[in-house]
């Protein structure tokens, strides 16, 4: 029997686990659902709340998807997303030391940033190609 802070930790670990599985950025419900599959006895109260502290603590991040609904990265170290606009998919892309050419073009010091970029992925751009 677990108590209540290893419950907790248990149901954390099983969170970061579904989202760590694989590349996408998938919404709380997707979280939820993938996880019950791991421990059927998780709440979605627990997924979102969860989520909730990881985004606080900066351990993930929220990301807003094209369709307006948040989606979830498992990583928070600063990096760019291409939303990509024929598969609705969204794909991480990282630019070394951008927060230092943020910096070069304002007084301010940078802690993180957010970059979008739209069009159309590698995959997307092959398939139309044949």
């Amino acid at each position: 029997s677990f108590g209540k802070d290893e419950r907790m930790t248990r149901q954390r670990a099983v969170i970061l686990e579904v989202m760590r599985s694989d590349m996408c950025h998938h919404t709380a419900e997707e979280i939820f659902s993938l996880a019950k599959q791991k421990l059927p006895s998780i709440s979605r109260a627990t997924v979102y709340n969860n989520l909730k502290s990881l985004e606080e603590e900066q351990v993930i991040r929220r990301i807003n998807g094209e369709d307006g609904i948040a989606r979830y990265d498992k990583s928070y170290i600063p990096h760019g997303h291409l939303f990509c606009i024929n598969c609705k998919k969204i794909y991480d892309f990282s630019i070394p030391d951008f927060s230092n050419t943020i910096m070069g073009y304002t007084d301010a010091v940078i802690d993180s940033y957010e970059l979008s970029a739209r069009g159309i992925c590698p995959t997307c751009k092959i398939a139309n190609k044949e």
